[in-house]
């Protein structure tokens, strides 16, 4: 499981805006909406930290690392959910990285799709016989075919030239 960083946080009243200071801060899962789950934390140096997480005399929680992508801090009545920037980062990535798997296999399934064709024109022109055409996989071949056996061999003058006989 990925670990995520949270940077430091100053917890306040929201509505008078008076610090916080020396207040405890509980950290949940967001989707742990029963609140019955505090996350496991580390500090930056991979620590334990405890939970609640105890607000400086200057009312910031320290950093902390956790498992979750995304926070809820609950303290004093208030929540406020908080998103990891590296959690963000990562699914961005992940999502990019998605689309370019599935750009590649596009890509594959087009190529894959264009040499079956080609392969089903030579066929078609092997099975009429007598047909002089451009390979569909590369413009500068030219492909023979002939009615029956129709061999084809180097001629014995011209090492440079093939003879084509039906």
């Amino acid at each position: 499981m990925a670990d995520y960083t949270y940077e430091s946080e100053l917890v306040a009243d929201p509505f008078t805006f008076q610090r916080a200071a020396n207040s405890a801060v509980t950290i949940y899962d967001v989707n742990d909406e029963s609140e019955s789950t505090p996350l496991a934390l580390k500090d930056l140096n991979g620590l334990p930290l405890p939970n609640p997480l105890t607000s400086s005399a200057d009312a910031f929680v320290p950093p902390f690392v956790t498992t979750s992508p995304q926070v809820k801090m609950s303290g004093g009545g208030l929540k406020v959910a908080k998103p990891s920037f590296q959690g963000v980062r990562d699914e961005a990535v992940s999502a990019r990285e998605a689309a370019q798997g599935a750009e590649a296999a596009a890509s594959n399934s087009a190529s894959n799709a264009a040499a079956a064709q080609a392969a089903a024109e030579l066929a078609a022109l092997a099975a009429a016989g007598g047909g002089v055409a451009l390979d569909p996989t590369d413009a500068d071949t030219l492909v023979f075919t002939t009615k029956s056996d129709g061999s084809i061999a180097v001629d014995p003058a011209d090492a440079d030239a093939l003879l084509i006989t039906a």
